[in-house]
C-alpha cells in the first residue's frame, strides 16, 4: 500500500521506528545545546539548562536574539551527529523502507537535523523539491527523502505541506531565492498536511514539491535523511 500511494503520490507516511526510541533520541540535541553553551564566554546559566527543548530556544530568544540563532545554527549543522539520532539515521528499518518505494539501488545518503521555531520564522523552507535540477550531478542523485519528526508533527504542530501527485521532473524552482517554487507554479493544486505520528516517517519522492508550516507553540525537531541512488541506475 505505502508503494501504490508513493508511486501514485509522491510521498507515503510509514511507521518504521518505535516511538519511545525517537522521543529519547531527542535528548541528543538538549546534550548538544549544553555541550556548545558551555563552551561560550556567556555564562552557562543564559542557555537556561533547566528549559524544556520545545521552547528552550524561544526562552533564550526572548533575552538574546543572537545566542538563540547560534545555538539553531549549531543544531542544524551537528546535532544529527549524536549517538542515539545516529542510531535512527543506521537503523535497517528505515533504509528497507526506503528501498520498497523503489526500484533504484540506494546506496548513500546525506543527513541534517531540520528545527521549526516560532521565534525564526524566516528559516522555515518555502515551497521547494529535494531535487531542483535533474541535471546528472551529486545532488540530483537524491531519489527518496526521509523526514523523520522527533514529536508528533502534522497540521496543528509544524510539519510539512506537500503537493501530491508523482512528477517524472522537478517544477522549475527560482535560483534568487534559494531554489524554491513560485505560487504561480502550483496553482490549481491543492496542498495535503500529512499527520506524521512519533516513530512515522514522512517519504518524499525527489521531485515532490513541500514545505515547512508554521510552528505555534513548541518547537518542532527532525531529521531528513536524502537518500541516493546508485549512479548506474539513475
Amino acid at each position: 500500500m505505502s508503494r501504490n500511494q508513493f508511486e501514485r503520490e509522491g510521498y507515503t507516511v510509514e511507521a518504521v521506528f518505535d516511538p519511545p526510541l525517537v522521543a529519547a533520541a531527542a535528548a541528543d540535541i538538549t546534550d548538544h545545546i549544553d555541550r556548545i553553551s558551555q563552551a561560550l564566554y556567556l555564562p552557562f546559566e543564559d542557555s537556561l539548562p533547566g528549559e524544556p527543548l520545545g521552547t528552550r530556544l524561544d526562552r533564550i530568544w526572548e533575552r538574546d536574539r543572537s545566542q538563540a540563532n547560534l545555538l539553531r545554527i549549531a543544531i542544524c549543522t551537528d546535532a544529527h551527529r549524536g549517538p542515539r539520532l545516529q542510531s535512527l539515521i543506521d537503523a535497517a528499518p528505515l533504509l528497507a523502507a526506503a528501498q520498497g518505494l523503489t526500484d533504484e539501488r540506494l546506496t548513500g545518503q546525506v543527513v541534517r537535523m531540520r528545527a521549526g521555531i516560532a521565534s525564526f520564522p524566516e528559516h522555515l523552507h518555502p515551497w521547494h523539491s529535494d531535487v531542483a535540477r535533474d541535471d546528472g550531478t551529486r545532488c540530483s542523485r537524491v531519489c527518496v527523502t526521509a523526514w523523520i519528526p522527533l514529536s508528533d508533527a502534522g497540521p496543528d504542530s509544524g510539519g510539512l505541506e506537500v503537493i501530491a501527485g508523482r512528477r517524472s521532473s522537478p517544477l522549475p524552482h527560482r535560483e534568487e531565492n534559494a531554489f524554491s517554487i513560485s505560487e504561480r507554479e502550483l496553482a490549481g493544486h491543492v496542498p495535503v498536511r500529512p499527520f506524521c505520528p512519533l516513530g512515522s516517517v514522512l517519504f518524499l519522492d525527489r521531485f515532490t514539491p513541500h514545505r515547512s508550516l508554521p510552528v505555534v507553540g513548541a518547537a518542532r525537531f527532525a531529521l531528513v535523511v536524502w537518500i541516493k541512488s546508485d549512479p548506474q541506475t539513475i
